[in-house]
C-alpha cells in the first residue's frame, strides 16, 4: 500500500493541475503502470441508482415499463433476481457496498456514520488500488462522506455538484481536506433544509440567497421541470439529468484502462422530479391491492402512497431513458468490449403498509430487494441468476475479476455467474441499527435473514412493536402472510439470527465491564 504522505502529494498535485477540470477536459491521468508484458485487467464501472427498487421495474416483471432501455440491454447482461441490500438506506449499504462486510461489522449505523477504524482500511479502493485508476462520484452527500473517509485510497474524486445547475454545497469546496467535518459542521448543521437550522442568522441570508437563485431558475426550466429540479434533500444543489448524464458520458468515454470508476447517482431518490415528457406516462389508473399497516410504519394514506408511487415510477423511466442513451455512448465509443459494467441501486423503497420512502426500520422486499444486472465484456446472451445474492458480494466479485484472491474476512462471495459458486443453504443479511450507537451493543434495530424461498425479520426493542415475522417467498412474494407460529423453518431462521446477533454484540458487552 502507498504510504498516505505520497498519495496526498499527489492529490495536491492533481489539484495545481485544476484548469484540465475547469475547461472541462479529460481528467484523466495514465493509468497506473503494469508490469511489462502483464495484460491489462479489464475497466470494472458501477453505476448505482440509489433508493432504486427491483420491484418497481419491468426488467423484474413490473406491471408498468418503467424500464424499457434496460431491458433491451439486458439481452446482453447477467441479470440477478434475488439480490439484496446490506442495509436498508444509504449509509450501511454503501459501506457493505465499499468493505464487503455487514453493517454490524463495519458499524456505519447511522445517516453521517463513518465505517469504524479497524475496518476502514479493508475496502475495495485499497484493494484495487493496484493497477487501477480510481474514480469516483457520488450525488448523494452520506456516500460521498464514505468516500471522502477512503480518499487516501482514490485518484480521482469528483465533488458531488460538478455536473449541477446550483452549486451551493460547501463542505467539498471550501474544506477539501477535511471534508467529513465540513460537511457536519456547515451543510448539515447550518444550512440543513429539512430540519432547524443551526443558526438563525447565517442560515436565514443563505436560504434567501438560494432560494432567490432556484426561483428565478425554477422559472426558466419550468417546461423541462413542472416540478422543479431534482436536487438532494439535505443540499442547496439542484441539478438537470440529462447535463449529469453528459458530463459523464463525457468523461467515461475518455477514461484510460484499467479504470475502476464508482458512480452513484441521487435519482431516482426523492424528491421524485421527473422532466414533462414523462409526467402523466402510467397514468393508468391501476393502483396495487392495499396491505395491512404495520406497527412501526407512519399510518399515511394508501391515497398518498399511490400517488408518491406514481412519481417514482415516472422518474425511473426518465432515467432509464437516460441510462439508454449512456449505452449507446458506451457502445459507440468501445468501452463496453474492455470493462465490465455494473447496474444496482443501494436500497429501494417502500409505497405500502402506511410506510413511504426508505427511512425506517421496516425490512419488506420493496425496500431491500435491488436490481443488479452485469454486462462483463463482449457478452451476448442474456443470462438470468435466481439464487440469493448480497451487495456484500461486490467486493469479492471484484477482487476475483482483477484476478486477486479474496480475503478471508469478507462476508461475501463472488457473484455466481461471474464464475462464483452457487450455495442452495446460503444465508444473507439485512441490518438496520442506526439507533444504536456505533461502538456498542446493538439493542434497537432490525434484522432480515434470507435463506432459501424464507425469510425471517427480527424487530428488536421497539416500544410500539418487537418480535419476528416470517414469509414464505415462493409461494407469497407480496409478504402477506406471516408465518412465524406456524412454519417448522421459522425456527431454525430464528436460532440462527439470534446466534449472530449475540456473536457480534459479545465484544462490545465485554468492553463495557
Amino acid at each position: 500500500m502507498k504510504s498516505q504522505l505520497n498519495r496526498r502529494e499527489f492529490l495536491k498535485l492533481t489539484s495545481a493541475l485544476s484548469v484540465l477540470s475547469l475547461l472541462n477536459m479529460a481528467p484523466w491521468s495514465q493509468a497506473k503502470s503494469l508490469a511489462q508484458g502483464q495484460p491489462k485487467p479489464p475497466n470494472v464501472i458501477i453505476l448505482l441508482f440509489d433508493a432504486m427498487s427491483a420491484l418497481n421495474l419491468s426488467l423484474y416483471g413490473y406491471r408498468r415499463k418503467t424500464t424499457p432501455n434496460l431491458e433491451k440491454w439486458a439481452e446482453r447482461a447477467t441479470v440477478y433476481h434475488a439480490h439484496h441490500s446490506a442495509g436498508n438506506f444509504t449509509t450501511p449499504s454503501t459501506a457493505s457496498l465499499f468493505t464487503g462486510a455487514y453493517p454490524w461489522t463495519h458499524r456505519a449505523f447511522t445517516l453521517s456514520s463513518l465505517i469504524t477504524s479497524s475496518v476502514a482500511d479493508r475496502n475495495v479502493f485499497r484493494l484495487l488500488e493496484s493497477p487501477y485508476y480510481q474514480w469516483v462520484f457520488a450525488q448523494n452527500p452520506h456516500a460521498d462522506i464514505l468516500l471522502y473517509q477512503l480518499n487516501q485510497f482514490i485518484d480521482r474524486h469528483d465533488k458531488l455538484d460538478i455536473f449541477s445547475t446550483i452549486r451551493d454545497s460547501y463542505y467539498n469546496n471550501f474544506f477539501v481536506n477535511d471534508a467529513i467535518y465540513g460537511f457536519k459542521s456547515y451543510d448539515d448543521f447550518l444550512f440543513k433544509q429539512d430540519e432547524i437550522h443551526g443558526s438563525l442568522f447565517f442560515s436565514f441570508l443563505h436560504d434567501l440567497n438560494v432560494s432567490m437563485r432556484h426561483a428565478a431558475l425554477t422559472s426558466q426550466l419550468a417546461s423541462i421541470y413542472p416540478e422543479g429540479l431534482p436536487h438532494p434533500a439535505d443540499l442547496d444543489v439542484y441539478f438537470q439529468t440529462r447535463q449529469v448524464f453528459d458530463g459523464i458520458m463525457e468523461r467515461v468515454g475518455d477514461i484510460s484502462s484499467p479504470t475502476f470508476a464508482y458512480l452513484h447517482f441521487f435519482p431516482p431518490h426523492g424528491p421524485y422530479s421527473p422532466t414533462r415528457d414523462f409526467m402523466g406516462i402510467f397514468d393508468d389508473g391501476w393502483a396495487p391491492v392495499g396491505k395491512q399497516h404495520h406497527p412501526l410504519a407512519l399510518k399515511m394514506s394508501d391515497t398518498r402512497l399511490n400517488k408518491a408511487r406514481l412519481e417514482y415510477d415516472e422518474y425511473i423511466a426518465n432515467i432509464d431513458a437516460e441510462l439508454g442513451r449512456f449505452f449507446d455512448h458506451m457502445e459507440t465509443t468501445g468501452l463496453l468490449e474492455n470493462s465490465y459494467v455494473f447496474i444496482t441501486s443501494d436500497h429501494g423503497e417502500l409505497f405500502e403498509r402506511g410506510a413511504l420512502g426508505h427511512f425506517t426500520p421496516l425490512m419488506f422486499e420493496p425496500l431491500i430487494h435491488i436490481p443488479l444486472v452485469v454486462f462483463p465484456p463482449g457478452q451476448r446472451q442474456r443470462k438470468d441468476i435466481f439464487e440469493i445474492t448480497s451487495n456484500t458480494d461486490l467486493l469479492p466479485t471484484l477482487l476475483h475479476i482483477a484476478g486477486q484472491l479474496v480475503p478471508d474476512w469478507c462476508e461475501g462471495q463472488i457473484l455466481p455467474g461471474l464464475e462464483g459458486e452457487p450455495a442452495s443453504d446460503r444465508s444473507i443479511l439485512c441490518v438496520d441499527a442506526k439507533k444504536n450507537p456505533s461502538l456498542a451493543p446493538i439493542q434497537k434495530g432490525s434484522f432480515a435473514l434470507l435463506k432459501g424461498d424464507y425469510k425471517l425479520v427480527r424487530y428488536l426493542g421497539y416500544n410500539d412493536y418487537s418480535g419476528y415475522e416470517f414469509y414464505d417467498l415462493k409461494n407469497d412474494p407480496e409478504e402477506r402472510e406471516d408465518l412465524y407460529t406456524s412454519h417448522p423453518a421459522a425456527k431454525d431462521l430464528q436460532a440462527e439470527l439470534d446466534q449472530k446477533l449475540e456473536q457480534v454484540n459479545l465484544p462490545y458487552f465485554s468492553l463495557r465491564k
